[in-house]
């Protein structure tokens, strides 16, 4: 991570999915974007170009469905399902690259095998480890900066997607989605979720697509569980799970939360689904705001 700026927090870019839907993109389950980078990279590229203008520090790949397993689910074959999600992967990293310039890191997105909202469809320990080993392998030809495992709700999940990766030994982050304030979407305990991953060398812990009320009530006892580097990028929805991301919070009850989040000073912060360059132009002149105050004293 030597092209990060040292300047805390670092600012993520926003969403891409809801993004490429605004920008007329059909993104059918279940593989949502993950075809979008063959077929409308142009697109993909604009979108992290914008985040970068906007503010980004780190821009995602637009991995999030980029498996194997999404393509066999989609009905290709195990041969063809392997071709194309590397293929998407490939591209995914090299728009992010060409967006992201000299100053800008790129992480690998990796995501749960199953849809992210239900972690009860967690397919076994079997398929986990040859889809995470898998994608690990092509980052790691790709060549990002570390890997995000993100939108994480799945104990078993976690414990081997994070074993696996400990084997080659990359810098990894892990990004949370919660059920409520103390548990993680499968009911696990957070306390039992953060002790569990104390366990591997991530490099930050962090909550995301939660929606601002559930992030905001959980911020105390993550805190108290996690004291290394952590970081937050909520969703912007107004209800959790099942909103369609384009009915979301204003502009001022966001910058009231972040505020709240900047007070705690993370090392990361961004925003999640329904988010735009524009939220991410916000964030960045918030914590400009703050740099100024803070010369001052």
């Amino acid at each position: 991570m030597n092209k990060i700026k040292t300047s805390k927090p670092l600012i993520l870019n926003g969403a891409i999915g809801t993004e490429l839907i605004r920008k007329g993109v059909d993104l059918p389950l279940p593989l949502w974007s993950a075809e979008a980078n063959l077929t409308h990279p142009n697109i993909v590229m604009n979108i992290q170009r914008d985040y970068v203008a906007a503010g980004a520090d780190i821009l995602t790949t637009n991995t999030f469905r980029t498996t194997s397993y999404t393509y066999r689910k989609a009905g290709y074959s195990k041969e063809k399902a392997k071709e194309r999600a590397r293929d998407s992967l490939m591209s995914a990293v090299d728009l992010a690259r060409q967006a992201a310039g000299e100053t800008v890191n790129v992480a690998g997105s990796i995501t749960a095998l199953e849809d992210c909202y239900t972690p009860e469809l967690y397919p076994g320990k079997g398929a986990a480890e040859d889809i995470y080993g898998e994608i690990i392998e092509w980052f790691n030809e790709a060549g990002v900066d570390f890997l995000l495992f993100e939108t994480m709700g799945n104990l078993d999940e976690i414990h081997i997607a994070l074993e696996t990766n400990h084997v080659v030994n990359n810098d990894c982050w892990v990004s949370l989605i919660l059920k409520d304030s103390e548990h993680i979407l499968d009911g696990h305990a957070l306390k039992e979720c953060i002790n569990m991953i104390n366990e591997f060398p991530v490099s930050c812990l962090l909550l995301n697509c939660n929606k601002i009320e559930t992030t905001n009530s959980a911020m105390d006892l993550f805190l108290s569980l996690w004291t290394k580097e952590w970081g937050v990028y909520p969703n912007l929805g107004l209800t959790d799970f099942d909103n369609d991301y384009f009915d979301i919070i204003n502009d001022s009850n966001f910058s009231d939360s972040i505020t709240l989040y900047l007070d705690q000073n993370p090392a990361v912060i961004g925003a999640c689904c329904g988010s735009t360059p524009r939220h991410i132009e916000i964030l960045k002149s918030l914590i400009l705001k703050r740099e100024k105050y803070a010369s001052k004293d």
